[in-house]
């Protein structure tokens, strides 16, 4: 199996992506009353419609999914809607530390300074495959670690954060994520916050239908299911 990237130039007009649950529902026929289990295997799922495409970007996307070959290879995929987290901006990677100068050598006179980022956010515990929670580090202390429906990315796996949440003082968060962490994770993982990327395959092998008229244009639709 070959896992290829995204190319940059193809951005869908319409999509759908969303997290599809696994879950085990039973009503009783008397009582109606339901039971519903949390079953292991929830996925993402996306829809990506493109349209129109001029004939370079159709060859790209067309090529891609050639290479695809149906269900075979795997594409890394991402919620276009939502490519850059919506918390503190401040905890932005590894920033060198200060003090700071213009390009004239002159430097701040009154004691303040450019923002610092905190560093590069980490699990401060380590956590065990299906937890529904992790403890994180690394964060701008006191600022918004996450907002709610930001994507987290944790061992080329895709998470989203379920609720907003604050770091402490010190920089640490605790966030409920979903889907269930797909495997264990050791103290020091790191977290990826931006264009964050999902294993994906084709549905079908009749994703490549493109039912354009004929002409300078083409309009594909084409369906993706998490590879797990």
């Amino acid at each position: 199996m070959t896992e290829f990237s995204w190319p940059p130039e193809l951005r869908p007009s319409r999509q759908v992506f969303y997290l599809q649950p696994n879950t085990l529902r039973f009503v009783s026929p008397i009582t109606r009353q339901t039971q519903v289990l949390r079953r292991e295997g929830a996925r993402w799922v996306a829809e990506m419609t493109f349209d129109p495409l001029n004939g370079r970007l159709a060859g790209i996307l067309e090529g891609l999914l050639a290479a695809l070959a149906g269900s075979v290879n795997t594409v890394r995929l991402r919620d276009f809607r939502r490519e850059f987290r919506t918390g503190d901006p401040r905890s932005q990677g590894n920033v060198p530390t200060g003090p700071y100068s213009f390009s004239d050598a002159t430097i701040f006179t009154d004691g303040t300074g450019l923002v610092v980022g905190s560093g590069s956010p980490s699990f401060a515990a380590g956590a065990v495959k299906g937890a529904l929670s992790i403890s994180t580090q690394g964060w701008w202390p006191n600022g918004v670690a996450v907002g709610a429906g930001d994507y987290i990315g944790i061992a080329g796996r895709l998470h989203m954060a379920t609720a907003a949440v604050t770091a402490s003082g010190t920089g640490t968060a605790t966030i409920p994520i979903a889907p269930p962490l797909r495997a264990p994770a050791p103290v020091g993982e790191p977290l990826v916050l931006t264009n964050t990327t999902v294993p994906m395959r084709l549905v079908s092998d009749d994703e490549s239908a493109n039912p354009s008229r004929a002409g300078r244009f083409t309009a594909i639709t084409a369906r993706f299911e998490e590879a797990l």
